[in-house]
């Protein structure tokens, strides 16, 4: 009886340690990608306002979170983080791809230039 009650306790206690990793690691995920989509909102406002700027068909720019933030965008990372949005004129429209890059997470893709 006693050798059961051990095995259940382990079980038990895996699990929820299991469980609670898998949960910081969701909760974490979920901080990047909304980053990620903060930048791409600021860039969309910013360029609302500044049209000019959208590039020409077939090009591409990048929105950079200095920028965003020098024209008095606030795209709201942690500490330590930065990153760009790259803008494409396609003939489908407008594509939008944010990157970020922090101490402990980088999007895939990301370039520094």
């Amino acid at each position: 009886m006693r050798k059961i009650t051990i095995a259940w306790t382990l079980l038990l206690v895996t699990i929820f340690a299991g469980l609670t990793l898998i949960g910081f690691r969701i909760k974490k995920e979920t901080i990047n990608t909304l980053m990620e989509d903060e930048v791409l909102k600021q860039t969309e406002k910013y360029l609302g306002l500044y049209t000019k700027e959208f590039p020409t068909l077939g090009n591409e720019k990048k929105i950079t979170v200095e920028e965003l933030i020098e024209k008095g965008y606030d795209p709201k990372l942690e500490s330590g983080c930065d990153g760009y949005t790259i803008v494409k004129n396609t003939e489908m429209g407008y594509k939008y791809h944010s990157y970020i890059k922090c101490p402990e997470y980088t999007t895939n893709g990301y370039q520094k230039k």
